[in-house]
């Protein structure tokens, strides 16, 4: 019997230690540690978009200066005026102006010139109405255009007038004009008597001289 009891405590004690080791693995286990890397970070690449800008100029497409290199309009102190020719038949009288480019740059004249009439203490002589007309008796008809005067060259404009008068008439009668070329503010004052009986001095554009006719 006592046999029996040792055998049976032999085997209680297997069975507990073998439980025991069993029991032991069920035992959570910890994480692994990861290696700590001796290598320095790399470092993050940030990317950027330049955006293309629109109508990009380079020196090679820059436009050349026009400003520089087109005649602006011609200034009053860089011309003269001198009457270079007159036409009369049946009453109507027609004189011919040109104006001069006396700079060495060219310049560009446009339109009409002003034109007034003046009396013997230099007032405006009344009386007068100035018409702009592109034609006379002694021309056809002259549409406004620009005319560039290169150094020394020339452009033309009439002023045309009927003077006959009857002899009970008193026409109005010039002791001097000022004439200013188109687009312009200063003006020239010329010695020059004008007659105009029927109130009404017509002024022509200016023209290329050589194209009135």
């Amino acid at each position: 019997m006592r046999i029996l009891i040792m055998e049976g405590s032999l085997l209680l004690l297997l069975t507990a230690v073998t439980t025991g080791c069993v029991n032991s693995s069920s035992v959570t286990k910890q994480p692994q540690a990861l290696p700590v890397s001796t290598e320095q970070p790399t470092k993050a690449t940030v990317l950027t978009s330049t955006p293309t800008p629109i109508g990009k100029t380079t020196e090679n497409s820059t436009p050349e200066a026009t400003i520089a290199t087109n005649p602006t309009r011609c200034e009053t102190s860089q011309l003269s005026v001198r009457r270079v020719s007159e036409d009369a038949g049946v009453g109507n009288v027609a004189l011919t102006y040109a104006f001069s480019n006396n700079a060495s740059s060219p310049c560009n004249l446009y339109g009409y010139p002003g034109l007034a009439l003046l009396d013997a203490k230099g007032q405006p002589l009344e009386g007068v109405k100035v018409i702009r007309s592109q034609d006379t008796y002694f021309s056809s008809k002259q549409p406004r255009q620009q005319v560039t005067l290169a150094p020394g060259r020339q452009a033309s404009f009439q002023i045309a007038y009927n003077h006959i008068s009857s002899p009970e008439e008193h026409c109005p009668t010039s002791s001097k004009i000022e004439i200013t070329p188109p687009n312009a503010y200063q003006h020239f004052t010329l010695t020059e008597q004008i007659k105009p009986c029927t109130g009404k001095v017509r002024v022509t554009p200016v023209q290329a001289v050589g194209t009135q006719s």
